[in-house]
């Protein structure tokens, strides 16, 4: 289980970029992180994963505090995909893949390691891509090869793993958005947990077990999408016209900004005459 406890961080000038933040989050759940821009997410998620060394409160990863552990035991027990990753040097997409095995390493890559970077190339889906050089690759590309080395690092460890994600789904079309969320929520329900900083509320909406709702650094909800994605709380969040309705084919809330309610109808009078088909 993933213990937040009172996480904060403030800039040297003393400006609150995350006010005390706690919440808790099991295995096998994943959590979609939401807000308008500057609300404190990808901070929250940097606080997690100790890369703001000056954030206040505790972080704890199945009763371990992350701050006790080094960079090589937080390694084997959490992965990190940042929103963008530049490579100085020309590598091929399988030796970046590789690096996710880096924390495993007895000396040399074992056998062990290249059947798990081979596993995580299938899990996403960047076979054809194996070949190419890293900084050859388009924005999404990249995007979903940094995933598979997050996969390589958490294949097969000594316990559940973390994973970390901050806006993975920039530069994904649409169908690679729902492939990366299926593999992740497969990955998830193995007994891991999953943190995602995400923009698009709908797929949160559809993905996420728990959504925490951030605003100007406060954690302003955090719990299932039917309870957290009120239109209450995401009026609070963006300051912008919203209509929360259930979603026409899923389980889950559909929310439309900047919807009229007069627009708003004739969207569920045509969805109404199409399931009448």
């Amino acid at each position: 289980m993933l213990d937040v406890q009172n996480i904060s961080f403030a800039t040297p000038g003393g400006k609150k970029l995350l006010h005390p933040t706690s919440f808790k989050a099991g295995l096998g759940e994943l959590i979609a992180i939401i807000g308008p821009n500057g609300a404190g997410k990808s901070t929250l998620l940097k606080s997690l994963s100790n890369q703001l060394h000056d954030a206040s409160g505790d972080v704890f990863w199945n009763e371990a505090n992350l701050k006790n552990l080094s960079p090589q035991e937080q390694a084997l027990k959490r992965a990190v995909v940042a929103q963008q990753v530049y490579m100085t040097m020309e590598f091929p997409v399988r030796e970046v893949v590789l690096m996710g095995r880096y924390p495993h390493f007895q000396k040399q890559p074992s056998k062990h390691d290249f059947e798990a970077v081979d596993w995580a190339i299938r899990q996403a889906e960047v076979e054809h891509l194996i070949d190419r050089s890293y900084n050859s690759l388009s924005g999404g590309e990249q995007q979903r090869v940094q995933i598979a080395r997050a996969f390589a690092q958490l294949h097969e460890i000594n316990g559940p793993g973390l994973l970390l994600l901050d806006e993975p789904l920039n530069n994904l079309d649409i169908k690679h958005q729902h492939r990366f969320l299926d593999r992740v929520t497969e990955f998830t329900k193995q007994g891991n947990t999953t943190l995602l900083v995400i923009h698009d509320i709908n797929l949160a909406a559809l993905y996420a077990d728990k959504v925490a709702v951030l605003k100007n650094g406060e954690l302003i909800a955090f719990d299932t999408p039917v309870r957290a994605l009120t239109e209450k709380n995401l009026l609070t969040a963006y300051d912008f016209p919203v209509r929360v309705e259930h979603h026409p084919y899923h389980n889950a809330p559909a929310v439309y900004f900047g919807c009229p309610a007069t627009a708003h109808e004739k969207i569920n009078n045509s969805t109404s005459k199409q399931y009448q088909l």
